[in-house]
């Protein structure tokens, strides 16, 4: 098997947890170098995963012949996806793609000029059991209505029992400071005079939901209603699918330290509902409920399809497009259509606070 050399950029929190253990143990790939802003991270984990070639410029990084693809899981994501494409290497990047469709549109360009392949980490596509309930979903007769929820404790405070990340303790505050700013300037584009945190909860949870939903069901006709409170935290948005078909989208940041995170289709005899497992809890199978009208009677059954892991799924689905030359699933076009529906959301908000 041809092994896809890969340079892992960014070493933070969700790389420690779940890219760099499952990239190193894959047959497909080789980790061939690292980049952070931290030495320290690369010190360690440059070690732990014997990986030789550490930058701390990524620039340095997409020049280095030896790279065929990039792992973007660094915070700012635009301009690194940008120029690993006209350095010909082929992308695989957390989600979300980015900040605001502008963004995406550029990233779209960079990545079809240079013809290569760009995949979103959007893992929940490649999810066995959401696969499985997706097919459920299609043949259900009488869709009414459908419900997705993420309302948990955003990983925080449930992450430091599961993995003792790392820090970039050896970083200056200034440098943190600055990519933040960067950051908070691509949100500020999406929520203009009101505060980007209004906005950052919708982007970095609701976006899974968003992807998922849009996969299942298609895109809805418009934005009927949006409501955000608790600075943020809190979101309620309904979406219109046309033909006595309505969405309700909730998104929550709380102090819970349980994961709820559930996709539900309401149909006229029978309701589909798919709960996902803690994402930093290895190979915890996602759980299927289907309630049902069976001859008079009401029929529940739960069913667990699979103890693979989607992570997993997702690199070897990324791995086989770059090989044998496939569009991804949850390609460039995907990614970009997730964030006109997150703007769509956002200014459906902004136009209510307007009346």
């Amino acid at each position: 098997m041809k092994k896809l050399k890969v340079g892992v950029i960014g070493c933070g929190q969700v790389a420690q947890i779940i890219w760099l253990p499952y990239v190193h143990e894959l047959d497909e790939y080789e980790i061939v170098a690292l980049s952070d802003i931290s030495q320290k991270l690369l010190n360690y984990y440059g070690n732990l995963y014997g990986v030789k070639k550490l930058y701390t410029d990524w620039h340095e990084l997409l020049q280095d012949s030896e790279i065929e693809a990039v792992i973007v899981l660094n915070s700012n994501h635009t301009e690194v996806c940008i120029e690993a494409a006209k350095a010909k290497k082929h992308i695989l990047v957390e989600k979300p793609l980015c900040e605001n469709v502008e963004q995406a549109e550029r990233i779209e360009k960079a990545v079809t000029e240079n013809n290569v392949i760009l995949m979103v980490g959007e893992m929940k596509r490649y999810d066995s059991g959401y696969r499985y309930a997706r097919k459920l979903i299609g043949n259900m007769k009488g869709l009414r209505m459908i419900r997705a929820r993420d309302v948990c404790d955003g990983l925080s405070a449930s992450q430091p029992e599961i993995y003792e990340s790392r820090r970039r303790t050896d970083v200056e505050q200034r440098v943190k400071e600055e990519l933040n700013q960067a950051f908070e300037h691509e949100l500020q584009k999406v929520t203009g005079d009101m505060s980007s945190d209004l906005y950052y909860r919708l982007l970095l949870a609701g976006v899974h939901d968003i992807d998922i939903m849009r996969a299942a069901f298609g895109e809805p006709q418009k934005v009927n209603y949006c409501d955000i409170w608790d600075d943020g935290n809190m979101l309620m948005a309904e979406l219109d699918y046309g033909k006595q078909v309505k969405a309700i989208l909730e998104v929550g940041y709380t102090n819970q330290k349980w994961f709820d995170e559930e996709l539900t289709a309401y149909g006229i005899d029978q309701t589909i509902t798919v709960k996902f497992p803690h994402p930093y809890i290895r190979n915890c199978p996602t759980l299927i409920r289907i309630t049902e009208n069976n001859n008079g009677m009401i029929v529940d059954k739960e069913i667990k399809v699979s103890y693979d892991e989607a992570f997993r799924n997702e690199l070897r689905h990324f791995y086989e497009c770059v090989i044998e030359e496939k569009v991804p699933e949850t390609s460039i076009s995907e990614g970009k259509k997730d964030m006109q529906l997150l703007n769509d959301i956002f200014q459906c908000y902004v136009r209510s606070k307007k009346c």
